[in-house]
């Protein structure tokens, strides 16, 4: 028990000298340590925040279009068309503008005899607010009815006017 003892004090002795130390040191836990981590990193943002300010880039300003004059484009067709037949030839591009609030875009249906009479073309300029603008561009020869509640009209797409 003595060597044991000795063998023990002398072990102790030899790792104080050397600098290693048998005390076990307190942890965080995993609250504590989140916490701090979370304290450290804003300390770190607020430094680089003070160091390196951000430049604000000036306000750009930008036209707002004017829908009190606004007509529709050549070849626009609108709610008082409604009953109307179109004539348009092969190639020719024409719009259907109409206000959601009467005839939601949703409700818009085509009945072309061939169906691949109309193409939707997507990229449109744009209608007034509580307005929809539909563009198509008419890639076959044939006839179209296009419906929506009470607005019907008809286009005819032939092969030269």
């Amino acid at each position: 028990m003595k060597r044991i003892a000795c063998a023990l004090l002398f072990l102790i002795l030899i790792l104080s000298v050397s600098g290693c130390s048998l005390a076990v040191e307190p942890t965080l836990s995993p609250e504590q340590a989140t916490g701090t981590a979370i304290m450290a990193r804003k300390s770190t943002d607020i430094a680089e925040e003070i160091l390196y300010p951000a430049t604000p880039f000036p306000t750009e300003v930008y036209p707002t279009m004017d829908w009190a004059g606004w007509t529709p484009s050549p070849g626009g067709i609108v709610a008082s068309d409604s009953g109307k037949n179109f004539d348009f030839t092969l190639t020719s591009r024409f719009s259907i503008v109409l206000k959601e609030a009467d005839y939601p875009a949703a409700n818009l249906k085509l009945n072309c005899v061939p169906e691949i009479v109309l193409g939707r073309i997507s990229n449109v300029a744009g209608a007034p607010p509580d307005y929809y603008e539909m563009r198509y561009e008419a890639s076959g020869i044939g006839q179209c009815t296009v419906q929506n509640g009470s607005f019907e009209v008809t286009i005819n797409i032939t092969d030269h006017p």
